[in-house]
């Protein structure tokens, strides 16, 4: 029987979405666009601990997520508080990281056989649209599921809806903020307000200062990671 899936988006700003599992054909599936590299990866892996596939039990939820002090939990305390309602209901969580879980994903599709994912899952604010225009098989229809979406953040819903249609649920938006070594600022001539509601050309100007003065940069990445500038859009 097909199982109706949830796929989550978070980061820095992440989104839930459901998407439609199962046996079923997945050939009508446009895999255009796609990871053509994630997708020669098995979407087992080597995680043994990975709960593939939509549970059996129609009270139990299988959940693809990472993060055991925030995502984990928080999954795991919503299902304390449906279950308050609902007896018997429960989570199946698989802690799998965001990178792993998009190749799965590809994989599934690629193989044409999406019974392998999970009810639940997670996925990153940037990638969602990339995966609900390229593989539309996957996620569920949420506009009319009863979930008010006017309670969260219009910029939040927008990463999870395709042409007026919501395929997630908005999961996190988190607060970024801006720290800077004051000693280092003050080397090249400026204190914290030379550096408080600027323009992003003003920045790069006093960052230049800033790294000419010091030697170092004002801002550094995680080499191969979109964080930064996922941060700052």
């Amino acid at each position: 029987m097909k199982r109706k899936i949830v796929a989550v988006v978070l980061a820095s700003t992440m989104v839930l979405g459901l998407a439609a599992c199962g046996g079923g054909d997945a050939g009508t599936t446009d895999t255009t666009g796609g990871d053509d590299a994630a997708a020669t990866n098995e979407a087992g892996g080597d995680d043994a601990d990975v709960k593939e596939g939509s549970s059996d039990d129609e009270n139990t939820l299988t959940v693809w997520t990472w993060d055991p002090n925030f995502n984990i939990y928080a999954i795991e305390k919503a299902a304390e508080i449906y279950e308050k309602d609902h007896p018997g209901f429960k989570v199946d969580v698989s802690e799998i990281k965001s990178d792993d879980i998009e190749t799965r994903l590809t994989t599934a599709v690629s193989a044409g056989d999406l019974s392998t994912l999970p009810d639940i899952f997670l996925m990153q604010d940037n990638s969602f649209q990339k995966y609900a225009t390229n593989y539309p098989d996957i996620f569920t229809d949420l506009t009319d599921s009863g979930i008010d979406f006017s309670q969260f953040s219009q910029a939040k819903v927008a990463y999870s809806t395709l042409d007026g249609k919501n395929y997630g649920i908005p999961f996190d938006n988190g607060t970024v903020i801006e720290c800077l070594r004051t000693d280092m600022l003050e080397e090249a001539g400026y204190t914290i307000d030379d550096f408080t509601d600027i323009t992003w050309s003003d920045f790069m100007e006093k960052a230049k200062v800033v790294k000419e003065k010091t030697g170092q940069p004002i801002l550094t990445s995680q080499a191969g990671s979109p964080d930064l500038v996922m941060e700052m859009l």
